[in-house]
């Protein structure tokens, strides 16, 4: 299948209501059909996944459609690391953060080294990215260091600063609460740390069920 024959898809398909509620606010595509999760979904299960077809949607940076189907059909076992380091710094916005680390970086072999370089970005989408990326991690890893690593990045952005970065980050924490080992070792953290609003501490250990 080629890019105009999924194209034409994405007219059969199309919300006109969504696109319109999305404009307003302030979604930033040239073009967006306003397609839902599962039309997309409907869409990649007809669209043979493929590195070629990945990237051509993903070159379609004035579609949004294009976008978010791109991280849905390229296939894991053939993203390399590389591909997932420059498909991240030519990311346009959270929504296809989002999409790419739910759909494609989450499954990658290398995830956790790259979420790691990523929340150390002096970009905060690339930052975004890399939290995204992290707590969609959670519940699969368990190397004490990378955890204790991201924990102490996702502390010092969610309690320093504000906007898409910062708001992954204190989800990371939020996520990483729930969790036995990762909470154990957040926790940790938060009461060494002499730098942050005791208040903001003591909301987030609340979160923390030591008998998990």
């Amino acid at each position: 299948m080629q890019l105009k024959d999924i194209k034409k898809l994405y007219r059969l398909y199309m919300n006109g209501i969504v696109s319109h509620s999305m404009r307003q606010k302030g979604a930033a595509y040239r073009v967006n059909f306003g397609l839902t999760l599962p039309l997309l979904r409907r869409i990649a299960q007809q669209v043979p996944p493929s590195p070629q077809i990945a990237e051509e949607l993903w070159h379609d940076t004035g579609v949004r459609e294009s976008m978010l189907l791109a991280p849905m059909l390229y296939p894991i076992e053939q993203c390399t690391p590389e591909v997932a380091q420059r498909w991240a710094s030519e990311i346009p916005n959270v929504e296809v953060a989002d999409f790419c680390c739910k759909y494609l970086f989450s499954q990658l072999h290398s995830a956790p080294r790259l979420a790691g370089c990523w929340i150390t970005s002096t970009s905060s989408l690339l930052q975004y990215t890399g939290f995204r990326l992290a707590y969609s991690l959670l519940n699969d890893i368990d190397d004490t260091e990378w955890l204790k690593e991201t924990s102490r990045q996702a502390i010092a952005i969610a309690h320093n600063n504000e906007g898409a970065a910062a708001q992954a980050a204190q989800r990371y924490l939020t996520e990483a609460l729930m969790l036995k080992t990762a909470g154990r070792i957040v926790v940790e953290l938060l009461q060494k740390d002499n730098n942050i609003d005791n208040s903001w501490r003591t909301n987030l250990i609340a979160l923390y069920d030591e008998e998990l």
